[in-house]
């Protein structure tokens, strides 16, 4: 039997279009993401400069990240989305973005202990600006403020403990 909303006769109805990841991440993220989405707009209609709103924005995606609450790959994809950019030009910046934001916190990382007398060698600059993790990473920076030795700052992060690693 068809469906009397199809005109179609004897064919199946067409399946829904897939939606955009940053509409499946609106939908099956955390809901925090939904709130931030929410306020944002309202704080639009109420009339607040654009660029207090958009710093408000990306403050929060920012703190999700932090949170554990959205992945850093996820936050690229809707910076990507929300900045402007031509939709074939957004997989690339998010890419970029994330290669970006690691390297970044590598730097802190290095800058903090270099800043602090810690002596590390190239094993662990080199471990630092390859590691994906920002979890891991976030982790260093904690540690790096108190570390008086390399060893302290990967102490339990496997493939991180000396010369060799990874």
């Amino acid at each position: 039997m068809t469906d009397p909303r199809d005109n179609r006769e004897g064919s199946q109805r067409d399946e829904p279009p897939e939606l955009p990841a940053v509409l499946q991440l609106l939908r099956d993220g955390p809901p925090e993401l939904a709130d931030l989405l929410r306020f944002t707009m309202t704080s639009q209609m109420l009339g607040i400069p654009q660029e207090k709103v958009q710093g408000d924005f990306l403050f929060g995606l920012e703190s999700l990240r932090q949170r554990g609450l959205l992945p850093l790959e996820d936050v690229a994809r809707v910076r990507a989305r929300t900045s402007g950019l031509a939709q074939d030009h957004r997989e690339q910046w998010a890419a970029g973005y994330v290669a970006g934001y690691l390297a970044a916190w590598a730097a802190a990382i290095l800058r903090v202990l270099d800043t602090r007398g810690v002596e590390f060698d190239k094993h662990l600059h080199r471990a630092l600006n390859l590691c994906p993790d920002t979890d891991a990473l976030t982790r260093f920076l904690d540690r790096a403020v108190t570390a008086t030795h390399e060893a302290d700052l990967v102490a339990g992060e496997p493939g991180l403990a000396g010369p060799g690693g990874s």
